[in-house]
């Protein structure tokens, strides 16, 4: 996919200056010394967590001060963006809770919008502290510049400023803030797609410390639960570097660029990267894609929709574009009956359900997101409500659509089957009951077989139920002949098995169960289960009992 930055929201960048002399250095989200060089950073723990559109910030920082008490004036640089309303000024318009605790007490701050400046047509940022103090934007220029603008946008940055008091050895520095996430339109060769999270943090500024580096960095990414984000590899080896605290994994991909890139799936808990001696060579760039997807009315192809499924966590597609469409207008029958299936389930495999469907099972086990939970029991009821509207639209409601589900089911199973009976000599019979019968069905199977066993000698098994007889031919084949749906979790299928030039017409008995249609009774001239079943009673009182309960 070819993705463009089309605009970005407060996009923040961090600086500090010391003494009379000092300036303002650019783009620098840690806290860095200008004209110092005797502090040294010995811990900083960064914490990011996002909710919904927001980034909660939360910096621990470990200072060593050698030297006596010192007064430092400190400067957190925010840049103003290039979309963003001002109708918060002189406050940043996307910076939140903004907080500063030191050795335990909070500190005062100012905030100053200042003038940009610009050489070369790169923006930087000093220029606005002078002989001693900032030197801010007057609001009648401000005024002045957004009147002539034809939209009002971001035409200032910001300067969050306050004086901290280091004392001798450690020092502790607490900051929060909270702010808008920047965001990135997606596009691909079919146009407009989506939107993309972006959020940047300038790591790099570390190195300007009097030991070049971080004695002992932690990072803690949250993005949320079920959520896929990729971020660049600027500032460490492998994506093997990171731990997962709750339950995740990595890819890595390779872009369009030759460039490689750590992408992130989480279903619970975020991720975490530790590093002693940390010297950072780049600077923290995550796009978290799971914040929009638009379906538009030339992107709903079934291939379209999974293998954006197929790629990355996507919830909020869940609640997108099909649930504001009625099924004609979705194209819902172009979907084959495995293709419902699977998105059907969607919201129980981010979940990580283990299906009983193999189909459903190898589907989701190839999506590089798909994080098995053994203790996750799915219940529509307990999800979100746009999900469980999503459950909804993809379950068949009418019976003729459920019919054609049943016969394409039927014929899978005995394609394979009889596929396997063509070229065998003992084909896997046992295997066919597990793959193919319900689950009470093959228990019953299990019951009368473990008495045979004790008898050494069949009871019903004398002819093989699959094909009708006791061996077959070439021309081994089958047909469909008629689906009638009793309810929507049952239904009789009339077959045709042509064996040995003879024709039989028998009947299945087909109930849906552990996500998909199971064959329940097989029924010729008789009844299997009805068989079964009398036997089993007949063995009890002969004092037979089955060694399967």
């Amino acid at each position: 996919m070819r993705r463009v930055l089309s605009f970005i929201v407060c996009l923040i960048s961090v600086a500090v200056a010391y003494a009379n002399d000092g300036v303002y250095y650019a783009e620098g989200n840690h806290l860095i010394p200008i004209t110092e060089t005797d502090i040294r950073v010995q811990k900083e723990v960064l914490t990011l967590n996002r909710e919904e559109d927001k980034i909660q910030v939360t910096v621990y920082y470990e200072f060593y001060n050698p030297t006596a008490a010192k007064e430092v004036l400190v400067g957190f640089e925010a840049d103003g963006g290039g979309s963003a309303p001002q109708d918060s000024f002189p406050q940043h318009p996307c910076i939140k809770n903004f907080k500063v605790v030191m050795n335990g007490e909070s500190l005062n701050y100012t905030v100053t919008p200042v003038d940009r400046h610009f050489e070369s047509g790169r923006k930087v940022s000093y220029g606005y502290f002078k002989d001693g103090h900032i030197e801010g934007m007057p609001i009648e220029q401000y005024k002045k510049e957004l009147a002539e603008m034809e939209a009002p946008e971001a035409i200032s940055d910001y300067v969050y400023h306050f004086n901290a008091q280091f004392r001798p050895r450690l020092n502790i520095i607490q900051h929060t803030y909270d702010f808008d996430l920047s965001y990135r339109q997606e596009y691909s060769d079919k146009g407009f797609e989506g939107y993309a999270y972006f959020f940047p943090y300038v790591l790099t500024a570390a190195n300007r410390w009097a030991n070049h580096q971080i004695d002992d960095f932690t990072l803690i990414v949250n993005m949320g639960d079920r959520t896929s984000f990729h971020i660049s590899p600027a500032f460490f080896e492998s994506a093997s570097q990171w731990s997962f605290p709750g339950k995740g994994k990595y890819t890595v991909n390779t872009v369009s660029d030759g460039k490689e890139y750590s992408e992130f799936h989480v279903s619970q808990g975020g991720i975490k990267f530790h590093k002693e001696n940390f010297h950072p060579d780049g600077d923290l760039y995550i796009f978290d894609l799971s914040m929009s997807f638009d379906f538009s009315a030339d992107n709903t192809s079934a291939d379209n929709i999974l293998s954006t499924v197929k790629s990355k966590f996507y919830p909020l597609v869940i609640s997108d574009y099909y649930l504001k469409k009625d099924r004609s207008e979705a194209a819902f029958d172009t979907y084959t009956p495995e293709q419902r299936r699977i998105l059907k389930n969607l919201p129980f495999a981010y979940r990580g359900y283990i299906f009983n469907s193999k189909e459903l099972q190898d589907f989701y086990e190839s999506t590089p997101w798909y994080i098995p939970n053994p203790d996750y029991k799915p219940d529509v009821q307990q999800l979100p409500e746009e999900e469980q509207r999503w459950v909804e639209f993809w379950s068949p409601t009418d019976l003729s659509t459920l019919s054609k589900d049943v016969e394409k089911r039927v014929n899978d199973i005995y394609n394979h089957v009889f596929s396997e009976y063509l070229k065998s000599v003992y084909p896997p019979r046992n295997v066919f009951d597990s793959q193919y019968f319900s689950k009470d069905f093959y228990h019953l199977h299990k019951q009368i077989g473990s008495i045979e066993n004790q008898i050494k000698e069949p009871i019903v098994h004398d002819v093989d139920y699959w094909i009708g007889g006791q061996d077959w031919s070439n021309d081994l084949s089958f047909q469909v002949l008629s689906v009638e749906m009793l309810n929507e979790k049952k239904a009789e299928v009339s077959i045709n098995i042509h064996n040995c030039g003879h024709d039989s017409k028998d009947k299945l008995v087909m109930i849906y169960e552990r996500d998909n249609w199971y064959i329940d009774d097989m029924i010729g001239t008789s009844s299997w289960r009805e068989g079964i079943l009398q036997s089993l009673e007949d063995c009890k009182k002969e004092g037979l009992l089955p060694s399967v309960e």
